[in-house]
């Protein structure tokens, strides 16, 4: 998987942790990445995608509706 939000591009970032004492170490920022399922022009794909996009809603996710009354028993009749 790529580091990179599928919607705006955000990627891994690199630069320098810098201590009090000045000393540098190379380090890196990764983007918070989301796998978020969701439907675009009525088919169902798996994006990944920054929480920031995901908060703006550029994106809804896709949630499985289950009926109210999937789990209850029939009744008999006579």
């Amino acid at each position: 998987m790529s580091r990179t939000c599928d919607l705006c591009g955000k990627h891994t970032l690199h630069g320098n942790k810098v201590s009090n004492s000045y000393n540098h170490q190379r380090r890196t920022w990764k983007p918070n990445l989301l796998k978020i399922k969701t439907e675009i022009g009525g088919t169902t794909m798996t994006l990944h995608i920054c929480t920031q996009c995901l908060r703006s809603g550029f994106v809804t996710k896709k949630i499985n509706t289950v009926p109210a009354n999937a789990g209850a028993k029939k009744a008999e009749t006579k």
